[in-house]
């Protein structure tokens, strides 16, 4: 790549030295003279020696001339002499990954991923001399246009947040970006450390990215600058508990703590800070292996301590007439090591909601095994109430307060289909089962099909043990699930995600596609005729408790969501409406963020009686870094380049060497210079005549 490469039409004089001696042999004719011949065969022994530096005078001359242009074009590199091919770019648009994980450093205080990044990029862009550069922040995913290269080191936009990257929502908006600005040719650098749960390498988005890439009629290419390195001694903090429990004179808080690092580096002992309010104390945590658990670890707290929490936070006071108000946060802390982004942990804390759940079901035996399983709460403490209604009956119910609506019959139709998806928008939580006599209607685009007997009956032969309702057990134990029977099923129609199937294939388990709340449909009911759910209520009551732990999620008043998407729902009032931008949500701790990224990053926020604790996703923590090769199917038939970075690195993307090519030029007229020297000679040796004294 050069600077200047119009001046490469030059080259052609590397070949002067050789049209110099051309020249300079027709000067001469060569004539026979006998006289001359004696002294000619004489010198026919050093005749190969004169050739051989007569050419490597005529080559020294050459390189000269073809170093002396290269350097006026001004070469750059890439890397180290890594050609990255194409020209000066018109426009730059610049994707940045600014996810927790980019905020790790080399050494612990040293320059983070994301600061070296943004220096090198803005260096490489004013050296290429672009005219145009526009930023893609995985914060707000839109293009930003920047005045200048250097204004990527001062725009806010390029500053760490704890939301997690969405590279193929950023890949697109670059699309979008190109085609709607028909400029000239474009490079798009890509600034990330490839991490899994950002790149999200199985995601549908790639094929029409790659196509869109590939249609877009200017010249586009991609650079990669990957920070892919690790750092194995960082630590990461994460409160993965939060409990509390009314004590007779107060409160008891209940934590659960996770310390995680990147590799075993041996036996260590982490000092936690916990803070409440001013009150703190230190716990030592023995880290063994990648990862430590403390689990319940308890702090008591007194009605003084949470009102002055409350009262921080602009609640209601908690008291013991009204222990619902009780409300509070706090505040997990390591030392400080590689990131900085993964020391902190807020957590928000409150007695837990009543887990109100209503029960709608066409047959009578469903119907109570339905309530046994929703009534019985996990822990004594907890507070459940059970509702049974008819389905007509849901359209004038208050749902707000509803975590879980068990739906047994025909889908709902008209009011009733509105009020749940009302219910379903603002985050709660709906299992529907199969009525006897299936009718067209559908939910979510998922309607039911016929009933299938199966004689034997068959198990599931696999279910999603990883996540959702289904999950293993915190300690790692799966749920009894292959041991079911199912002797019947309705068929499920649509598109739905699939979390437990049969031998023969036929699912079992689904959930529908729904941007908030959940949607599952189970294909039988725990009548005996059908499955054996009821006798083995195990899988039952752990899916029915765990969809009202996920609709209790909106309902209580204390939370702890992901910074990103995860605010955006958790701002939701209790109905289907959203709340206004920024509606009256106070940041009570945490680092300070503009309105517009306030969800973004870390920190306590309190509205309206309820308390935000946000944070970076758990992914964030333990994700595997993309291989290289996963990255070039990705890019497969663009052109593109990877370049590999490292926190703090000194060294430029993008350098000019002219410098070695000057010195390229002095080299070779040194040597030519020596070629050109005549031989040594050898003093003569004759008879030595001396002074004769009489």
């Amino acid at each position: 790549m050069f600077l200047q490469p119009w001046l490469l039409l030059a080259l052609p004089l590397v070949a002067l030295p050789v049209i110099i001696h051309l020249i300079n042999r027709q000067r001469f004719q060569s004539v026979p003279w006998a006289a001359m011949m004696f002294l000619l065969s004489a010198q026919a022994l050093s005749r190969g020696y004169s050739k051989l530096r007569a050419w490597l005078v005529m080559l020294a001359r050459m390189a000269a001339v073809a170093a002396a242009v290269l350097a006026v074009s001004r070469p750059l590199s890439q890397g180290w002499m890594a050609v990255a091919g194409g020209g000066r770019q018109a426009t730059a648009i610049v994707l940045l990954d600014r996810s927790p994980s980019m905020s790790q450093a080399a050494v612990a205080g040293g320059e983070s991923k994301l600061t070296t990044a943004r220096r090198q990029v803005a260096l490489a862009l004013e050296t290429l001399g672009t005219e145009r550069v526009v930023l893609i922040d995985s914060v707000s995913a839109q293009p930003i246009e920047v005045s200048s290269p250097r204004g990527l080191l001062e725009v806010p936009e390029g500053d760490p947040a704890a939301a997690a990257a969405d590279l193929p929502l950023m890949l697109q908006a670059a699309c979008e970006e190109l085609t709607a600005n028909r400029s000239a040719a474009s490079t798009i650098w890509i600034c990330s450390d490839q991490r899994a749960n950002d790149w999200k390498v199985t995601d549908g988005a790639w094929p029409a990215i790659r196509e869109a890439i590939g249609v877009i009629p200017q010249s586009v290419r991609l650079t990669l600058l990957a920070s892919s390195d690790s750092a194995a001694d960082n630590l990461a903090v994460r409160v993965t508990g939060v409990a509390l429990h009314p004590r007779e004179t107060g409160f008891e808080l209940r934590l659960e703590i996770a310390i995680r690092r990147e590799s075993d580096t041996g036996p260590a002992s982490v000092p936690v800070l916990i803070e409440l309010g001013p009150a703190r104390s230190t716990v030592m945590v023995d880290l063994t292996g990648t990862e430590a658990l403390l689990a319940g670890h308890t702090i008591p707290i007194d009605i003084s301590a949470l009102q002055a929490l409350s009262g921080d936070a602009g609640l209601p006071a908690a008291s013991n007439a009204d222990p619902a108000l009780a409300l509070g946060w706090g505040r997990v802390s390591i030392p400080a090591d590689t990131n900085p982004a993964d020391n902190d942990f807020y957590f928000a804390f409150g007695l837990p909601p009543l887990r109100r759940v209503i029960v709608v079901a066409e047959e009578s035996q469903t119907q109570r095994t339905l309530e046994l399983v929703a009534g019985i709460t996990p822990e004594r403490l907890l507070r459940g109430t059970v509702e049974t209604v008819a389905a007509e009956a849901v359209v004038g119910l208050p749902l707000e307060e509803v975590s879980l609506i068990l739906w047994q019959g025909a889908l709902p139709e008209s009011g009733a289909a509105e009020a749940l998806t009302g219910f379903v928008a603002r985050g709660g939580q709906v299992i529907f089962l199969p009525p006897e006599d299936p009718t067209p209607a559908a939910f979510a685009g998922i309607s039911w099909g016929a009933w299938s007997a199966h004689s034997p009956p068959l198990r599931p032969a696999s279910w999603r043990a990883d996540e959702g309702l289904l999950a293993s057990t915190t300690s790692g134990t799966a749920l009894p699930v292959g041991e079911l029977e199912i002797g019947r099923t309705c068929a499920i129609l649509g598109e739905a995600t699939a979390l437990a199937v049969l031998a023969d294939g036929s699912p079992v388990l689904t959930r529908a596609a729904s941007d908030h709340g959940g949607v599952y449909f189970l294909a039988t009911t725990p009548q005996l005729r059908d499955s054996d759910l009821a006798a083995n209520g195990v899988v039952l009551y752990a899916i029915v408790q765990r969809a009202i732990d996920a609709g209790l999620e909106v309902v209580a008043g204390a939370r702890l969501v992901d910074a990103g998407g995860g605010v955006a729902a958790a701002r939701q009032v209790r109905g289907p409406q959203p709340e206004p931008a920024a509606l009256s949500w106070l940041q009570v701790a945490g680092p300070p963020a503009t309105s517009s990224e306030a969800g973004f990053h870390e920190g306590m926020f309190a509205s309206a009686g309820r308390l935000l604790a946000v944070n970076r996703p758990a992914a964030e923590d333990g994700a595997r870094v993309v291989a290289d090769e996963d990255v070039d199917a990705l890019f497969a038939g663009l052109s593109w380049s990877r370049f590999q970075n490292r926190a703090g690195a000194v060294k430029g993307v993008v350098e000019e060497v002219w410098r070695l090519f000057l010195v390229a030029v002095l080299l070779a007229l040194i040597a030519e210079g020596l070629l050109c020297l005549p031989a040594l000679r050898p003093p003569a040796i004759g008879p030595k005549i001396g002074k004769v004294i009489a």
